[in-house]
């Protein structure tokens, strides 16, 4: 193989189950990679050969077609091939290379390269399902990617494409599939990792029959593969990258949260793949032609969601005046802390103690000016069992030396059921006037647990209750000292309020009646406090995930209008912060836009707008969601993560309206 990438270039590492999967479900986002000419390698772990019948799902004669799986294998990686070459030469008929790659003894892939973008590399390993309905005799053990994983099954079957390199198939063993990951994942060298979703989101639940998932098994397995690999990379000393889980079949039951522009840009990829763009279909495996020009029916591809989505309060100011930025880098909290007090540069990143971390870490900050940092710790066992529990982590301030990871357990604990415990959701955390930490998360049954520190120590899980909860809570500490958390559904938003300070919780269901049609948020609400007594929400609007603001009024109500802040889409959380001085009030906001750039935009806190604000972008390429914070002068800092794996910066000027953003940095 080719020389890895270099020490400092972005590079995508990416692992599928299925030829089609990151067209359905990394996208735009891989688009915009490719477009930029960044380094992509991209593995496919299962041959999806399906029934074999390379023929339109709605034909009516389509079981008449006899199976040939090879040849649908081989239709399918074609497909996959002309998506490719179009999203990075816009020729759909561009020319690959394919040859064969031991990647380690015993264990071969098929490798595919654009001749003139060989930056580009597809790997398929080709395990096939191996049971009755698939020409194997009814006497032989049923095989699929779930049970190579969680131990049923000691090897699996791979299948050749009807025109493939390799000489011959093999039965590879779950070490054989991990070992592979590995050894790409080093040669690779990525600063992202993407996969799918390890612990998707039931779809329905019975005592009797058990869990029905939300998502395809395969894509599950995959991402647990994916994972166990980045385990081993990490811990052979190789390079942390970010990394992204990506939601898959459960898609479907949440507001759709690409615009129109986007989603069209998307079907128009998976149609390349399909063979219904509209081209002469010349070749006799030209295509995924089960799907025809059908994809659209298919709702999950309506939205690109990550499992695991990333807040906006990861970068604060110390104690010691110093801001510090906080990530998940492979499994382990990172941080990026400036060199001085509004100096304007950054160092690191130093990775803290700890691993098996998932991409998720809430940030609060604490009266000392130390900071807890809340995440997720996942820990795979013995036949396919994976414990899943929070965690959290005190940091001080100004020394920067750490107390060790401890469990806050899970809040589905109680039940004894591992498989119910790995659906919890994302962590959000604030620290009430007294110091005690809160951590809210979505539970099993899809609404909010809540467990928080008491003078008498840490509380026992309390299910606050909500259905339907979007992964996406966040927080507010008002200045009366109140705590606020807000969520989103399938249909609004909501929130939990506490009345006292230190009180009970108490849920609001509907934050909005009067405007359902502007109601349906497609993230979660960024919630700022712009008065006394109001709190300004901003989100990402259904269908178009334009940025939306929601105001509330002195009297505790919330106004019928909302007001549209900008004119494109985009993906994930708004970042929002109040700038408050003697001769400014302000709120600066900070989105990821339509093509994964940072946008930023400045407005005043509470005034009635007329007009959409002025965004100011820039050319980076970046990952998650923003974060905003005031420097120790004032001036209003946001900061992202790059496609690069480092963080990218900007600084205001000076801290008041109409005054712009400086250059951005990276370190």
């Amino acid at each position: 193989m080719t020389q890895p990438a270099e020490a400092n270039s972005t590079s995508l590492f990416q692992v599928f189950a299925h030829a089609d999967d990151d067209l359905y479900f990394a996208n735009p986002d891989l688009y915009r990679l490719l477009a930029a000419g960044h380094r992509v390698t991209s593995v496919y772990l299962t041959a999806g050969e399906a029934d074999g019948r390379n023929v339109d799902t709605r034909d009516p004669l389509r079981q008449q077609a006899p199976a040939d799986y090879a040849g649908y294998m081989e239709a399918r990686q074609n497909g996959l091939c002309a998506a490719y070459a179009t999203m990075v030469l816009g020729d759909r008929e561009a020319a690959w290379v394919r040859e064969p790659v031991e990647l380690l003894p015993g264990v071969a892939a098929e490798r595919f390269f654009l001749s003139d973008a060989p930056h580009v590399q597809l790997f398929f390993l080709g395990l096939r399902m191996a049971d009755p309905a698939h020409g194997f005799p009814a006497d032989q053990p049923a095989v699929r990617l779930t049970g190579l994983w969680d131990g049923r099954a000691a090897r699996q079957p791979t299948l050749l494409a009807a025109e493939s390199a390799l000489h011959q198939a093999q039965a590879l063993g779950r070490e054989d599939v991990v070992g592979a990951l590995t050894q790409l994942l080093s040669y690779a060298q990525p600063t992202l990792l993407w996969t799918m979703d390890p612990d998707p989101l039931h779809e329905a639940y019975d005592e009797t029959r058990g869990i029905t998932s939300s998502d395809h098994a395969d894509h599950t397995a995959t991402a647990q593969f994916a994972r166990e690999a980045l385990r081993r990379h990490l811990r052979g000393g190789g390079r942390p990258p970010l990394t992204e889980h990506f939601t898959g079949y459960g898609n479907k039951h949440w507001p759709s949260n690409l615009s129109e522009r986007s989603h069209a840009l998307k079907k128009s990829l998976v149609d390349v793949y399909a063979g219904a763009d509209g081209h002469a279909c010349a070749h006799r495996y030209c295509g995924d032609l089960q799907l025809g020009d059908g994809s659209d029916i298919r709702r999950y591809g309506w939205s690109t969601r990550s499992r695991y989505p990333q807040g906006t309060q990861w970068l604060h100011r110390q104690q010691d005046g110093r801001l510090a930025a906080y990530a998940v880098l492979g499994d382990q909290a990172a941080v990026w802390t400036e060199t001085e007090p509004g100096a304007g540069r950054f160092e690191g990143p130093l990775l803290l103690p700890g691993g098996d971390l998932v991409p998720c870490l809430a940030v609060a900050p604490d009266r000392t000016g130390g900071v807890h940092l809340v995440g997720l710790r996942r820990v795979p066992g013995p036949e396919g069992r994976v414990d899943v529990e929070v965690v959290r982590m005190w940091r001080q301030g100004r020394t920067g030396s750490v107390l060790p990871w401890e469990s806050m357990g899970n809040p589905d604990q109680a039940t004894r059921d591992w498989r119910r415990c790995r659906e919890v959701g994302v962590p959000t955390a604030v620290v009430d006037p007294a110091g005690h930490l809160h951590v809210f998360v979505r539970n099993f049954s899809v609404g909010v647990s809540m467990r928080r520190e008491t003078a008498e120590g840490l509380g026992a899980w309390e299910v606050l209750g909500g259905r339907g909860m979007q992964d996406s809570l966040t927080t507010v500490a008002r200045t009366t000292g109140r705590i606020d958390m807000y969520a989103t559904n399938r249909t609004g938003g909501v929130r939990w309020r506490q009345e006292a300070v230190y009180g009970p919780f108490k849920l609001e269901d509907q934050l909005v009646t009067g405007v359902p049609e502007s109601w349906r948020p497609a993230s979660g609400l960024t919630p700022v406090q712009v008065g006394r007594s109001r709190v300004a929400l901003f989100y990402r609007e259904e269908d178009t995930g334009a940025v939306m603001r929601h105001r509330q009024r002195p009297n505790g109500t919330w106004e019928q209008r909302v007001d549209r802040l900008s004119d494109d889409g985009g993906t994930g959380a708004v970042a929002a912060a109040r700038l408050l001085g003697p001769d400014h009030d302000l709120v600066v906001l900070a989105r990821r836009d339509e093509r994964s750039r940072p946008a930023v935009a400045v407005l005043p806190a509470d005034d009635r707008i007329t007009e959409r604000p002025e965004w100011e972008r820039h050319e980076i390429q970046m990952t998650g969601a923003p974060s905003i914070a005031a420097d120790v002068h004032g001036r209003a800092v946001v900061t992202v993560l790059g496609a690069d794996g480092r963080l990218h910066w900007a600084r205001q000027e000076e801290p008041r309206p109409g005054v712009r953003f400086g250059p951005w940095q990276a370190g």
